[in-house]
């Protein structure tokens, strides 16, 4: 999951340029490919959460929410972006 939000299109300009799609794709590759046995929902927000954290935007998602951007994505109905979109509606700070 942190190589992909590291991914460059060439050296030194990301892929990914803003920090919310940077942080999305903790998420979302957690929820599509599944690399824990378990939890792969609370760990990819948990990664999303701290990264945005860092960042200095830190985010409050109600449960709901959280599922429903889940459903989402393993329906492969919201890439990163449409992950960042919909989480900006969480931004605390």
């Amino acid at each position: 999951m942190a190589d992909r939000h590291m991914f460059e299109r060439e050296h030194g300009v990301p892929y990914y340029e803003e920090p919310a799609v940077r942080a999305a794709t903790f998420l979302h590759t957690a929820l599509l490919l599944r690399p824990f046995t378990d939890y792969n929902l609370v760990i990819g927000w948990a990664c999303t959460s701290q990264y945005m954290h860092v960042s200095g935007q830190p985010l409050q998602a109600k449960d709901d929410d959280l599922y429903e951007l889940a459903q989402a994505v393993r329906a492969q109905e919201a890439d990163p972006r449409a992950v960042a979109q919909r989480r900006e509606a969480w931004r605390t700070g």
